[in-house]
């Protein structure tokens, strides 16, 4: 996303002025490097006419073969196989050129370094076959030369042919088209269960119309996400793989607009001086790459969250900016007007990107007076959002004053570090590309190429990289401060609002390289590194839900409790269960009234300051009587448990035999699960 793609940024003068060298230069230069680098077939011969050599003094020189036909000289610049009988060493080497000496020798010849005395080359001592002799190993070195001549005949020809030719044009297509393949179905491959936040998301969804909204109050998150949920549940199912579907298609939807983001970046950067008409393209083909494997955009295009739908209408309100800033008619500001109120409905964050582009077009409306109407009348489409907003203005207090995001503990500053290399994925192969991204984002800052192969550096930043560069740093200072002092959560699945505008931002700049080799390479490595994360996040198990669901299957009997502690391990397990068929055992939450199927955290931190472990393992241990058994899903370490649970199981170890039938893991949502039998 980038708002700077408008009038308010066109440069003064010509916008179409570029520094690339006149077509007459072009044509000046071009010409004989093409000359030199492959000439016609027909006037290979004489092309490599060969010099006339300085005499050579005979003595341990000696020539092996006369010299090859006019029609055996190969062409310049081609290395062709020594095919003598006699060489020493049979491999490529250049018409005309000794490979020992490096003097040139008369028409293409071989000149080979032989012993005075009577031995060959074969042995120090003067003793075995000379090489060029009959045997074994001079007929091995014939058979070798003439494979290495027929394989480089055959492979001049493959390149000659047609199909080589239309292959060679159409791989940069393919290898994105590979690309696209591979990281969509990254997008559907996931083997993992559903975790606490996606089981809650489906357990809401799932509700009518009416309960839905009534239990987001309780949860914390606006509607638009969940009314989308609630309806493809309708059509497709409440499995694994159908309600994560959904972010898939979200997040493959996001491709195309990648791409028309990445084409309105090259604009506006070219129209800056800062590329030529080729930019465009470039750009909007490296934003393609690194939005199709990134890893973040796979990991949750594979997760039952609103994250996916966050980054595509990050996306669509960006363009949408930009069309209104070009000419704002009404069906344009309409349009930003929905996609504004799209955003706030899917995800509170969105609310600081949002204030960064409305403080930008205020304070460009005060600099430049020119572009004055065009900044306000944004601006008052953006604000009109607060119209389509209100029906859900007194949930969204409620939620303020009594949910936010309790468990989240205040993070450090480098939080706006870490987070470009959360994007990147796992550390084996995240450390990488987070470096190229973070390199290219600073070249497309700063970085103005030359007509020559070099990169002009202006700190201040370039145009459109500091507007690119605001909406991505901006919104999470804001996030960070927010934190510091408001309590509020700074998670990296939050951060998806300034996702697009880093990577159009390390797009540019890769972009830029003066060298198309540096840029496919840049780009290859990237996309190899962002595919192998993205592999490895969505193999990844997030759960222990389903493996304790089994075992508690497999001990249970009807009427047993099963307990959780702390409640947030309730939902994924129950979800688990209740696909299981077991559905006659008696659930209980740690703490929490509403039962295991969801977390209530209104006034959560509080209600968990007051929870007693001791009371709880008392009503277990007389809910379950002396007839059945307990069993304890617990985990340690949640925020305002810190021991609370591991009091629960002592307490109940207490009253009864415990036996450990699971134990955690070192996964996302790891646990154990205890079964506490036999009354003492």
């Amino acid at each position: 996303m980038d708002s700077s793609a408008s009038p308010i940024v066109y440069p003064s003068g010509d916008p179409t002025a570029t520094t690339e060298p006149s077509p007459a230069e072009l044509t000046a230069t071009a010409v004989p490097t093409q000359a030199s680098a492959q000439p016609p077939a027909d006037t290979a011969a004489t092309a490599t006419v060969p010099r006339q050599a300085p005499p050579v003094d005979p003595g341990p020189l000696r020539r092996r073969e006369p010299a090859p036909p006019a029609s055996r000289v190969p062409a310049a610049g081609v290395r062709e196989p020594a095919l003598a009988a006699g060489s020493a060493q049979a491999g490529p080497v250049s018409a005309g050129a000794s490979p020992d000496s490096g003097q040139d020798t008369p028409s293409g010849g071989t000149l080979d370094r032989a012993h005075d005395g009577a031995g060959g080359m074969d042995g120090e001592d003067g003793t075995g076959p000379a090489a060029g002799t009959g045997g074994p190993a001079g007929a091995a070195r014939r058979l070798g030369g003439w494979l290495t001549a027929v394989w480089v005949k055959l492979a001049a020809r493959a390149r000659r042919s047609p199909l080589a030719a239309r292959v060679g044009g159409r791989l940069p297509l393919i290898l994105i088209a590979a690309a696209v393949l591979i990281g969509g179905a990254l997008r559907f491959a996931t083997t993992s269960h559903l975790w606490l936040d996606e089981s809650l998301t489906v357990e809401i969804a799932h509700r009518p119309v009416g309960g839905l909204l009534a239990a987001l109050r309780h949860d914390g998150a606006p509607p638009l996400y969940y009314l989308l949920l609630h309806v493809w549940i309708k059509v497709f199912g409440d499995g694994d793989v159908a309600v994560r579907a959904l972010s898939g298609v979200f997040s493959l939807a996001t491709l195309p607009l990648a791409w028309a983001a990445g084409l309105r970046v090259g604009t506006l950067a070219a129209a800056h001086g800062n590329g030529d008409e080729a930019t465009p393209r470039r750009v909007a083909r490296a934003t393609l790459l690194l939005f199709v494997s990134s890893p973040y955009a796979i990991r949750y295009g594979s997760e039952t969250r609103m994250y996916s739908m966050v980054v595509l209408l990050v996306l669509a309100f960006g363009l949408a900016l930009l069309r209104a800033l070009d000419r704002s008619s009404r069906w344009r500001l309409a349009l930003l007007t929905l996609t504004t109120a799209a955003l706030v409905y899917t995800h509170y964050w969105t609310f600081l990107l949002i204030f960064t582009v409305a403080a930008f077009l205020l304070l460009q409306s005060r600099r430049r007076p020119l572009y004055r109407r065009p900044a306000l009348r944004a601006f008052a489409a953006m604000a009109a959002s607060a119209v389509l907003f209100a029906p859900w203005m007194p949930s969204f207090l409620f939620q303020m004053l009594h949910t936010g995001t309790p468990w989240a503990p205040r993070v450090q500053a480098q939080v706006l570090l870490d987070t470009v290399f959360d994007w990147a994925g796992p550390q084996s192969t995240g450390a990488l590309l987070g470096l190229v991204l973070l390199g290219g984002a600073l070249i497309g800052l700063t970085g103005r190429p030359t007509s020559g192969r070099e990169l002009v550096v202006k700190p201040s930043g370039r145009m459109p990289g500091r507007y690119l560069a605001a909406v991505w740093l901006v919104p999470l200072t804001l996030a960070y401060v927010v934190n510091m002092f408001g309590g509020s959560a700074y998670a990296e699945r939050y951060t998806g609002i300034s996702l697009p505008a880093c990577l159009m931002l390390a797009a540019l700049g890769v972009s830029i390289l003066p060298s198309r080799r540096w840029r496919s390479g840049v780009l290859v490595v990237a996309s190899l590194a962002g595919l192998i994360g993205g592999f490895q996040l969505a193999r990844t198990e997030r759960t222990q839900a389903s493996e304790i669901a089994a075992e508690i299957a497999k001990q249970a009997r009807p009427g047993d409790v099963v307990a959780f502690c702390p409640d947030q391990l309730g939902p994924a397990v129950h979800r688990a269960l209740t696909r299981l068929g077991e559905t006659d055992l008696r659930e209980v939450a740690y703490a929490d009234p509403t039962g295991p199927a969801l977390v209530d955290w209104v006034d959560y931190a509080s209600r968990m300051q007051q929870a007693n472990g001791d009371d709880f393992a008392r009503y277990l241990d007389t809910l379950a009587g002396p007839s059945h058994a307990i069993f304890l899903v617990k985990a340690d370490g949640y925020r305002f448990l810190e021991g609370s649970c591991s009091l629960v199981s002592e307490q109940l170890n207490v009253r009864r035999d415990r036996s450990v039938a699971v134990n955690k893991k070192p996964l996302y949502e790891g646990a154990w699960l205890e079964r506490f039998t036999t009354l003492r």
